[in-house]
């Protein structure tokens, strides 16, 4: 059985050159690394270099040679990667939340249920999200649309509306019901991680101004204490959650109304059972 670590030196000298450059890279001795080309010619018997004085170079065979070792030394570390991620993903459950309030709502009761667990959340456009399951990139997914998919099971997980804060003398508090079209032209403040709430309002809103904030708390300073407008939801009102000295306006378009859906491989939902035993339609309200 060939060293690994006599093929790795072999490939170093085949891609630095000289005996100096790859003992230098390989953080040994000139020495250490000729005694270990002879011992790999020795342990293939096979001549790999040619020698003249003062000069070592790779023969035909040796060419060859570090091509392979190569290959080996790239299957071996393909090798430790998968096992490693093998091993993460046995205690480790991924999963992909659409919005915010999902992710805050739903974290607590994952971490209850599988205690002792790494849990590893990610939040975005849940466009890609089913492929993501059955990629098992993702385990878990919390979808803002009800899939059409048998291979996916779903249970729905709650529901959340859109509203607006506006300042009292905003002329749109006096509307009967506002649409995003009412906001078109307008400066808003917004978070930049809402996931697919950041496509909500499509073409809806083409002049307005998006005033990204990726801190929360600059973000709810500048709510609180400016004139612009900012968008909140049914699940903050419900908690008490209320900007001081604004009024919120619920948004009818049904853009801004949406169910939540905790999604699995329909082949796994056994493994998640006490998960979703939990869940009810109200978990997210």
């Amino acid at each position: 059985m060939i060293e690994i670590n006599l093929l790795n030196q072999l490939a170093a000298f085949a891609k630095y050159g000289t005996l100096s450059a790859a003992a230098e890279k390989l953080h040994t001795s000139q020495p250490a690394l000729t005694r270990s080309m002879k011992k790999l010619e020795s342990d293939l018997g096979v001549s790999l270099f040619i020698r003249s004085k003062n000069h070592l170079e790779l023969n035909e065979v040796g060419v060859r040679a570090a091509k392979y070792a190569q290959d080996v030394l790239d299957a071996d570390g393909d090798f430790e990667t998968k096992v490693k991620a093998y091993d993460r993903s046995l205690r480790t459950i991924s999963i992909g939340f659409c919005a915010p309030v999902p992710q805050s709502v739903l974290t607590p009761i994952i971490n209850n249920v599988f205690d002792g667990m790494t849990i590893s959340a990610d939040m975005s456009d849940d466009s890609a999200f089913i492929d993501r399951i059955k990629s098992h990139e993702y385990h878990l997914a919390v979808l803002h649309e009800k899939p059409d998919d048998e291979d996916i099971y779903y249970k729905k997980c709650g529901h959340e509306d859109l509203y607006i804060s506006l300042m009292p003398s905003d002329p749109l508090t006096f509307y009967p019901e506002i649409h995003l079209a009412d906001l078109d032209g307008r400066s808003i403040l917004l978070l930049s991680r809402i996931g697919f709430w950041a496509n909500f309002s499509g073409n809806k809103t083409p002049n307005a101004t998006y005033l990204l904030q990726v801190d929360q708390v600059s973000f709810s300073e500048l709510s609180t204490n400016s004139s612009y407008p900012s968008f909140t939801s049914s699940y903050y009102i419900r908690r008490g959650q209320i900007l001081e000295g604004k009024v919120n306006v619920a948004l009818v378009d049904p853009e801004c109304h949406t169910d939540y859906y905790l999604v699995c491989l329909a082949s796994e939902k056994n493994k998640y059972k006490l998960l979703f035993d939990q869940i009810a339609e109200t978990t997210i309200l």
